[in-house]
């Protein structure tokens, strides 16, 4: 009996390129206490570590404000530019700043921004992380050209659904990594 040549099948498989993590959670080990909600547009996030959690970015970014708030809380803001669309971060009541850190420095997810605090008006050691949809400080950007619209608009972004960080990636009740 004589083999028959079958004919040659080119592989049907693609490979597809995984994309890139763009959001990350902000501490290495954290608990939900508070989710966003009309009034506080932010997540309240605490950690058994404590004052020794470090606090980094959410995405790359550039850092545009480092500041004590009017109620003595230590805030850093960073502006992202992602997939064509800005937003703005805030990170506050920390217990200290990050020696290396300035405003305007490029900042990866991988630089810390400081520890874990209590400033200002607190009830305890935690991480207050507002996320928006906005360029904060951004004259061009009627929604956050300033503290006051940024929070404005943030309360009204919950209201239509959007939960921040919590929009982009999923956000555990607690995590042990990032």
């Amino acid at each position: 009996m004589e083999e028959t040549a079958l004919p040659t099948i080119k592989s049907l498989e693609v490979k597809q390129e995984q994309p890139k993590q763009v959001w990350y959670l902000p501490t290495e080990v954290g608990r939900i206490t508070q989710y966003p909600h009309y009034g506080h547009a932010a997540y309240d996030i605490t950690s058994p570590r404590g004052t020794n959690e470090l606090i980094f970015p959410v995405a790359n970014g550039t850092i545009t404000d480092i500041y004590r708030d009017p109620a003595g809380a230590l805030v850093v803001t960073i502006f992202h530019y992602i997939d064509g669309k800005g937003y703005t971060s805030q990170y506050a009541h920390l217990s200290s700043f990050s020696p290396n850190i300035y405003i305007g420095k490029h900042v990866t997810v991988n630089d810390y921004l400081g520890r874990m605090g209590s400033t200002g008006y607190s009830t305890g050691v935690h991480l207050h992380l507002a996320l928006v949809d906005c360029a904060l400080y951004n004259p061009d950007d009627p929604n956050c050209r300033d503290l006051n619209s940024f929070f404005r608009y943030a309360n009204l972004r919950v209201n239509q659904g959007y939960y921040g960080l919590g929009y982009h990636i999923f956000m555990p009740a607690s995590w042990n990594s990032r």
